[in-house]
């Protein structure tokens, strides 16, 4: 009996050792699994076909990589084991632990399973399941896979992890926490573990202490704080819901607050819209600029602006729009429209809200229209101020002066009044078929009132001189018959005006005047000193404030 068992070890010590030795490759070419050791080494003909069951510190070896395990069945003819209870692969710097894994010698894959992990020196991963290929480095997680990282936390169902490119891969649901608080989702991801980039081919969503990003298709840098839109986006400002960005092509520096946006971006502050084909911003300075066909829409206001560039300033509550620049002023009946080289809109700290209009400015309304080298429009209260070479056209009437100011009632809308200080000049002409007639007043200020958005009333101040053609209609024929042309000079004059009919009604103070026969008119009175009908630039549509002589009028 003592021999047998002597001889019965000597056998296992004999198989054991053929075991440790080299074996060499098989017919493949391929490196065979090494057993290296093992507590207790059996076979069993009805169980795992027969094949070597190991228990006990077992350990394997395979192109330099050692597998260790509690227990383990051994294929040696498949090159093959199946390893449980504190099963581990090392190799260099790479760890992968299970409670259960398959290895195979000749595809160099590793089959995990319960509480699979896998550990390199970037990131740690673990999951209920997982393959690993040694040969191309490629991980395969399932089933509540996590892979932390020193930056980030990422949560998903299952993930593919290529070590040699640093690239993890997901297309399912997967949750993304970063160091600062900032929560990644989105269903297809993937992740560069090296230089911290993300890309999200479907809807991803990112909420971090400043900002709520949406998009169908984007990628990030945590590194650089860059994300980088091409679908369907949107950036809201996480302390202030009314500051948000909406585009389909453009990039968002988290870091600096910039975003620099194309294809018709839009930005959005305080209830205000900003669209252009190319647009910076910069959220945290409140500053931006836009470029190519741009909108700044003021809904509160009634108020937008366009053009070819504009500037915005948050702090100042301004915006610049030059190149083509036009603003519209919307009513509920009518609309007033500005337009010139360069339009600044302005909100003042109490509130008022301006437009300045700066070289070769032009407004239109239904009722009056009119240009100056520049204009302010105050929406509050409905001034309207025409600075330098002013000139208005209301209806038939034109009226010139140093300056203007225009009075409109901003509740209903309708202007009230006109004052003109400086050369002030009020004309009309005379609707008859000569050319050389026109109804004209002049002096140093002019009021000017109207009466349902029609200029009614003037009055004159200051070396008033008046000149008009009184004509009497037949009441049966329609016909008028010229009675004379009054000419005047006064202090101050008062005159009615209708359609292109002016009458002086009162010529008051040092008044010196005269009622000419037609025939008997000297001909160097016909027109006031200052005398400049422009007929020919009145403004018939709000088109035509963009050309310099618009429809051509009698």
């Amino acid at each position: 009996m003592r021999i047998y068992s002597l001889f019965l070890w000597f056998f296992l010590f004999l198989s054991v050792g053929n075991a440790l030795a080299q074996i060499p490759k098989n017919k493949e070419g391929k490196t065979k699994l090494k057993l290296i050791a093992a507590d207790k080494l059996e076979r069993d003909p009805d169980r795992f076909k027969g094949n070597q069951i190991l228990t006990g510190n077992v350990q394997f070896d395979h192109k330099g990589t050692i597998l260790t395990a509690d227990s383990a069945v051994f294929y040696q003819k498949e090159n093959f084991f199946v390893a449980w209870s504190r099963v581990r692969v090392v190799e260099q710097e790479k760890t992968i632990s299970a409670d259960y894994m398959e290895y195979d010698g000749n595809t160099t894959i590793a089959k995990a399973k319960g509480n699979a992990r896998f550990t390199d020196p970037q990131n740690t991963i673990t999951a209920n399941e997982m393959d690993y290929n040694r040969t191309t480095e490629i991980a395969y997680a399932r089933g509540d896979v996590v892979m932390i990282n020193p930056n980030q936390r990422v949560e998903t169902s299952a993930i593919e992890y290529n070590r040699k490119t640093s690239i993890a891969f997901s297309n399912t649901l997967t949750k993304v926490t970063g160091n600062d608080g900032s929560v990644i989702e989105s269903s297809h991801i993937v992740y560069n573990t090296n230089t911290k980039a993300s890309d999200f081919g479907s809807d991803v969503y990112i909420t971090n202490k400043d900002y709520l990003i949406f998009s169908k298709n984007m990628s990030n840098n945590q590194t650089t704080g860059i994300t980088t839109f091409r679908d369907q986006s949107k950036i809201t400002n996480r302390k202030n819901p009314t500051q948000y960005i909406i585009t389909r092509n453009g990039t968002f520096n988290k870091t600096s607050g910039e975003a620099f946006l194309y294809d018709r971006s839009q930005v959005f502050s305080e209830g205000k819209m900003l669209i252009g084909d190319t647009i910076f911003y910069n959220e945290k300075s409140g500053f931006g600029w836009a470029k190519g066909d741009i909108l700044m829409d003021d809904p509160q206001e009634k108020r937008f602006i366009k053009g070819d560039y504009a500037e915005v300033y948050k702090a100042l509550d301004s915006a610049f729009v030059t190149k083509n620049a036009y603003a519209v002023k919307a009513f509920e009946k009518d609309s007033f429209y500005v337009h010139a080289d360069t339009l600044v809109a302005v909100r003042r700290k109490d509130s008022t809200s301006l437009v300045r209009a700066y070289h070769q400015a032009r407004f239109y309304k239904s009722n009056i229209n009119g240009k100056a080298d520049s204009l302010v429009y105050n929406q509050q209260n409905g001034l309207l101020e025409l600075l330098k070479d002013p000139i208005v056209w209301s209806g038939e009437n034109q009226i010139t002066g140093d300056v203007i100011y225009g009075y409109t009632n901003p509740k209903t809308e309708k202007i009230d009044s006109l004052h003109v200080v400086g050369a002030a000049f009020p004309l009309a002409k005379e609707d008859s078929l000569k050319d050389n007639e026109f109804n004209q007043v002049k002096g140093r200020k002019i009021l000017a009132y109207y009466l349902d958005n029609q200029l009614d009333y003037v009055s004159v101040e200051g070396n008033a001189m008046g000149l008009s053609y009184m004509d009497e209609e037949d009441p049966k024929t329609k016909i008028k018959d010229r009675i004379g042309i009054n000419h005047s000079t006064c202090g101050m004059i008062e005159a009615d005006l209708v359609g292109r009919e002016l009458h002086i009604v009162a010529c008051r103070i040092q008044s010196n005047g005269k009622l000419y026969p037609e025939k008997e008119f000297p001909e160097e009175l016909r027109y006031l000193q200052g005398f400049n009908w422009r007929g020919g630039e009145r403004m018939l549509h709000w088109r035509d404030i963009f050309l310099s002589k618009p429809t051509t009028t009698k």
